[in-house]
């Protein structure tokens, strides 16, 4: 093998290691956002819980998109008034999104633990606040369930007030409404295949007094993973790039090679 060969050997193993090491076991990311207290649907949805706030499959840009009539649903459609006012006119819920929503801004990322239990006092920034006085906290956790062969997997989900996990971009968790920490309606354990899913959790507070999310995924032999971090990749790219430009140096001023 030559040196030069052996240089990105070198470094794809050391990027596989690194990405393996951040992307252990029962980890999420997750996407921190604040809804601002003047948003439209900021205390004033109705109260209740229900299991069929959003539709099955997520939205052209990625969201949950609301289930009712005006959105193509035609039996068992979210009924609960008012409305999110929040919605595309393709009916996807924008509390995710600072491009869709000019009340939403991104304050952050991080790498959370599975059980994710933080069932109270989730505020602004980040989880960390002590209240909704300057905002009220949604989020999105996200990563891969890598499956090795076929398992059976459940989800488990609470939240005040909404929250829905989508496997592959099909609903399997639906905790609408405006409502105190209450359990959510899961799709009951089922077989999931080998190879990587895509797992999603929209999480969003939207009335005053408390807030709170938990989410766990159940089953033997099942990793879930967060994505990889985006610099990461460059830092480490970048640095493949500097060995091998050393190694051409060094050839270049030792023609016989490097000894």
């Amino acid at each position: 093998m030559n040196i030069y060969a052996k240089v990105v050997v070198h470094f794809a193993a050391l990027l596989a290691l690194t990405l393996a090491d951040c992307a252990s076991a029962n980890t999420l990311s997750i996407d921190y956002f604040t809804i601002a207290t003047n948003d439209p649907d900021v205390n004033h949805l109705g109260g209740g819980t229900v299991n069929n706030e959003v539709q099955n499959v997520l939205g052209p840009h990625g969201l949950p998109i609301l289930n009712t009539p005006a959105f193509g649903c035609a039996s068992n459609c979210f009924s609960l008034t008012p409305f999110p006012s929040d919605v595309t006119a393709g009916g996807e819920i924008t509390w995710w999104s600072p491009a869709l929503n000019s009340h939403v801004n991104h304050t952050g990322s991080a790498t959370v633990t599975l059980p994710f239990d933080v069932s109270s006092n989730f505020f602004p920034p980040n989880g960390t606040g002590a209240s909704d006085a300057n905002g009220f906290q949604a989020a999105i956790l996200s990563g891969t369930l890598t499956v090795p062969s076929t398992e059976v997997v459940s989800f488990s989900i609470g939240a005040d007030d909404s929250a829905f996990a989508y496997l592959d971009g099909q609903v399997v968790c639906d905790l609408g409404g405006v409502h105190p920490v209450s359990a959510g309606s899961c799709i009951t354990p089922f077989n999931i295949g080998a190879g990587n899913h895509e797992i999603k959790v929209f999480f969003a507070d939207l009335n005053a007094v408390q807030s709170g999310l938990t989410f766990n995924v159940t089953t033997e032999g099942v990793s879930t993973n967060p994505v990889p971090e985006p610099r990461l990749v460059a830092i480490l790219g970048a640095g493949l790039l500097v060995g091998v430009l050393w190694v051409r140096r060094k050839v270049h001023r030792h023609p016989d090679g490097i000894h």
